[in-house]
């Protein structure tokens, strides 16, 4: 009998789910993703510093991101960088070790809260750039 009860206890903690093929594959694809996006801002900040000589190395950049091949590259980089961070968002009240987080509500204020901060920053980020 005690070893049916530790069989129980160990399959209703068991974390290894299996996930389906798509999503295993979005997290091997995090960090190319990641070191795609770092290319891409290092090649528009060295245009940009050259950009002093001349307007040539601007509009190179610009036409670089034009490129089918390139646009594609960013949304994937964008769709799997969204899902990077609604992963992590919500692991975040299941990785810290706290009796404020064993309620469920508790877990989605601090989720929500972690959406508001990011859409904030994102906010004045993009009006920064505008103006």
């Amino acid at each position: 009998m005690n070893q049916q009860d530790n069989n129980n206890t160990l399959e209703a903690t068991q974390t290894n789910v299996k996930c389906p093929f798509i999503i295993t594959i979005m997290h091997k694809l995090v960090p190319f993703s990641m070191i795609w996006v770092s290319l891409v801002l290092i090649y528009g900040v060295v245009c940009m510093y050259t950009n002093a000589v001349g307007q040539d190395e601007f509009y190179r950049f610009i036409f670089f991101l034009r490129n089918p091949f390139v646009v594609t590259l960013n949304c994937i980089a964008l769709f799997i960088s969204v899902f990077h961070t609604i992963v992590w968002f919500n692991l975040l009240p299941k990785t810290i070790s706290s009796a404020m987080f064993n309620k469920k509500s508790n877990a989605l204020l601090v989720i929500a809260g972690l959406w508001v901060v990011t859409f904030a920053v994102s906010s004045l980020l993009f009006l920064f750039v505008l103006t």
